[in-house]
């Protein structure tokens, strides 16, 4: 569990990146990673053989390194729904999740359970400060862009933006970046895809900062490959936002 935990955060979490400081890319991604809070919407698709396969989607919000989302996910016909708190607890990184479906795993009165990410990222070696950290995970933004083209002027949770493509070289960054490498390595050896590159879309706002991502990446389901669609709308940076551990007597450690 802890496995799949950890390689479905590393798919959401894959930044963009880019060349040179007057790409516009570039400049929102930094003008985005400084804000001290923000909040989120987030939708990931998954299709295999043209068919839908599965569906993620919810609401976030991050404030530093701390996390907290509500998501819902479909598949099969069934939609099962759960939170998720991530949090660096005396130098671990941590999840807090629970769901309807893994109630009755738990003991009365537990609802929690409690997740130690930094063992998991031993293992698959994920370097999860890059992934709770929005300085860190745009870190790559100067390194991986081949092309950029502008698309038009759009509206896009409400607001006016511009619409940009931009195409990465995934190993590029990954050179340059030895947090991000590490990413994309585990995220190759878990699907047995290399990555080559990506063709990311990119809205951006007034202010100067990203109002939606949107990627394509792919993805293995069993033994059958597709592909998953991911867009991320960023609702509001720099907003109050409060994101605490669940209380103990709720929590059940995972072994």
């Amino acid at each position: 569990m802890r496995r799949l935990l950890a390689v479905s955060l590393l798919v959401l979490a894959l930044p963009v990146a880019a060349h040179a400081a007057s790409n516009p890319i570039v400049a929102a991604a930094k003008r985005s990673a400084s804000a001290k809070s923000s909040t989120f919407e987030i939708r990931a698709t998954t299709a295999i053989g043209g068919r839908a396969a599965s569906d993620v989607s919810g609401s976030g919000r991050q404030r530093g390194s701390a996390v907290g989302m509500s998501m819902t996910t479909r598949a099969g016909g069934k939609a099962t729904n759960f939170d998720a708190v991530l949090l660096r607890e005396r130098g671990a990184y941590v999840m807090y999740m629970r769901s309807p479906v893994l109630q009755t795993q738990l003991p009365p009165g537990k609802s929690w359970w409690r997740l130690d990410l930094s063992k998991g990222a031993s293992t698959l070696g994920i370097d999860f400060t890059s992934l709770m950290d929005a300085s860190q995970s745009l870190a790559p933004l100067e390194h991986g862009i081949v092309a950029t083209k502008r698309i038009g002027n759009e509206t896009v949770a409400g607001r006016p933006t511009v619409h940009y493509s931009a195409v990465l070289d995934v190993k590029r960054a990954a050179r340059a970046v030895p947090a991000y490498g590490k990413q994309v390595a585990a995220l190759e050896r878990a699907t047995g895809i290399r990555l080559t590159r990506s063709t990311y879309h990119v809205w951006i706002g007034r202010d100067g900062r990203i109002t939606r991502m949107r990627v394509a990446t792919p993805t293995v389901i069993g033994s059958a490959r597709g592909t998953t669609v991911q867009t991320m709308t960023f609702l509001s940076y720099n907003v109050r936002i409060t994101i605490a551990a669940p209380p103990a007597a709720q929590v059940v450690e995972a072994g």
